[in-house]
């Protein structure tokens, strides 16, 4: 893989980030706007495809006609299927960076207390992950088939990182934990929730009804976390509910709708 010029880390990206994202080999960025128009058109398509169909649907065949894109000028921006997708997932895995980085920003979360920090985390990630298991559960089986693209690593990187700005919200309330190493808890309490709603939405379940809901699914994990930390369930006060809306706007999500009771 080498530098890309089409896909840049933000500036105060974390130490661990900079070798990523990276344009993967038998990529080819356009550079006039008309190539990169029809360039952005198969890169939908490919996208559409994937949520519509999963990823074995998805050829190269499928993505021309679909984006109205001639063989030609596929073959002069992808060396072929495997490089599409593994451009696909380095930009996809390039914004969830972005979003989580906005989520989890210490700013956002000046008036909450531990105990609302990891609810609405955990609830967020539930939506996030439901709103993107089609294309998460063909990142991630692209990229075990293919590991010369690196891009398991980059799958740990983001759930690293992700725990790392948790770390940093949530140590600044320490006296609220009480585990004897919280860095440590926060860091494996926050990998088991991906792991477990990577399994259970993309790998396990999928679409198929288990008999329990995301609301419950993400109250017990957040209870589960809680209870690890050490941390009280009941806080004197918790920021504005408000504040849901924009953490899950910032990685591609709309507020839920709650109910008029």
């Amino acid at each position: 893989m080498k530098p890309n010029p089409g896909i840049e880390s933000p500036p105060d990206a974390e130490e661990s980030l900079r070798p990523f994202p990276l344009l993967p080999e038998g990529v080819h960025l356009p550079l006039q706007a008309r190539s990169r128009a029809s360039f952005d058109r198969m890169v939908a398509a490919a996208l559409d495809l994937i949520a519509e169909d999963g990823l074995e649907a998805t050829t190269v065949q499928r993505v021309l006609e679909r984006s109205g894109a001639g063989a030609g000028t596929f073959y002069a921006r992808f060396d072929g299927r495997d490089a599409l997708l593994a451009y696909l997932a380095t930009r996809f895995w390039a914004t969830a960076d972005d979003g989580w980085r906005d989520v989890l920003g210490p700013e956002r979360w000046e008036a909450a207390g531990a105990l609302e920090i990891v609810h609405q985390f955990v609830r967020v990630m539930v939506l996030w992950t439901r709103a993107h298991a089609t294309l998460l559960r063909a990142f991630l089986m692209h990229a075990m088939v293919h590991p010369e693209n690196d891009l398991l690593d980059r799958t740990s990187v983001f759930d690293n990182t992700v725990a790392d700005h948790l770390c940093g919200i949530l140590l600044l309330r320490s006296d609220e934990l009480h585990h004897p190493d919280p860095e440590q808890a926060i860091r494996l309490a926050t990998l088991q929730v991906i792991a477990t709603l990577r399994s259970r939405i993309i790998f396990a379940w999928g679409a198929r009804e288990d008999g329990i809901d995301d609301d419950a699914l993400s109250g017990e994990l957040a209870t589960a976390f809680l209870r690890y930390l050490g941390c009280s369930e009941k806080p004197e006060s918790t920021a504005p509910q408000e504040e849901f809306g924009a953490k899950a706007r910032a990685v591609g999500l709309r507020e839920p709708e709650t109910s008029g009771d």
